[in-house]
């Protein structure tokens, strides 16, 4: 369970993944939808989100060409909540 929790943290220890998460919190979303709201290129925001599924935060599905995310761990949701991290205001739908 320890190594899990520290996981969980060190995922949440980066501040372009604590955007996409923010982004999350209010539903899914489309990764060309999550790219501008962090401000960095699309394969650095990729790395990201791998580590964000690797580690159970996120899960995701493919439609068509396009690759949705959704927030997946309770746990990080509190931890936001805790952090007073809120949701960003969506502009647009995305793809």
């Amino acid at each position: 369970m320890l190594k899990e929790n520290a996981a969980l943290l060190k995922a949440l220890g980066d501040e372009t993944r604590l955007k996409i998460l923010q982004s999350l919190l209010d539903g899914e979303r489309c990764a060309c939808s999550i790219v501008p709201l962090c401000g960095k290129a699309q394969p650095t925001v990729s790395q990201h989100l791998k580590v964000l599924l690797q580690c159970g935060i996120l899960t995701s599905r493919r439609d068509g060409t396009n690759i949705w995310y959704k927030l997946k761990s309770p746990e990080a949701a509190k931890i936001m909540e805790i952090l007073r991290i809120s949701k960003t205001k969506r502009k647009g739908a995305g793809c």
